[in-house]
């Protein structure tokens, strides 16, 4: 068993800065440890590990006068005490605010487009998507210039299928998701059939809502 206090005593005892919280790191400290590892007394062995960082190789102000190992830490000969364990800054997770467009028209057709560029989901299909920097009601959607250019300036109903954000966490950014229905009576351009839907590949969050959504009670 491999906690904080065993990953701080070891980067200190044996002066590694492999960050700990990165995969390196855990493949790094969980080998040096097994290695180390009493193969007689091993849950003996553990709880002195564990306990060892807690009471004496504390995260502050460490009692490294009072220490057995003092005179072969590698830390306390390199003056690297306070240095020690390294720990990977988490990056600001960034929250996006995705409002796709499900248009609906009377011949049960709707539209895809196919992602480009370097970003998320690249070359998979969605539903026509509306970016915003925060939250957004329906009118001040329709006010969006993106919003205009994809639905045209024609008057047409729009609702919101999911007041709640649907949330899809990524490593550094999280979406938040809304679907809204666009009704447009007339034949929609670049339309599909919605039966045609499942030929496509889509994001998991898109796929989610195709199993959900009922194209035909519209």
């Amino acid at each position: 068993m491999v906690d904080g206090n065993v990953y701080r005593s070891l980067s200190r005892y044996f002066g590694i800065d492999t960050p700990i919280n990165s995969t390196a790191g855990a493949k790094e400290f969980k080998e040096l440890a097994n290695e180390l590892l009493n193969p007689a007394t091993p849950g003996l062995f553990n709880q002195a590990m564990i306990e060892f960082g807690a009471t004496q190789c504390k995260p502050q102000l460490p009692l490294c006068d009072t220490c057995p190992l003092s005179h072969s830490c590698m830390a306390l000969k390199e003056g690297k005490i306070k240095e020690l364990p390294v720990k990977l800054k988490k990056g600001k997770i960034r929250n996006r605010f995705f409002n796709y467009l499900v248009f609906l028209s009377e011949e049960n057709k709707t539209v895809l487009e196919k992602r480009i560029g370097k970003g998320i989901w690249q070359g998979l299909y969605q539903f026509p998507l509306v970016e915003t920097d925060d939250l957004v009601t329906a009118e001040e959607l329709i006010k969006n210039e993106k919003y205009i250019l994809l639905a045209g300036k024609e008057e047409h109903e729009i609702s919101l299928y999911n007041n709640t954000p649907v949330v899809h966490k990524l490593s550094h950014q999280q979406i938040l998701t809304r679907f809204w229905l666009l009704e447009q009576p007339k034949f929609l351009q670049k339309a599909i059939p919605v039966e045609s839907l499942k030929e496509y590949p889509v994001p998991v969050l898109i796929a989610n809502f195709l199993n959900e959504f009922d194209f035909h009670q519209y």
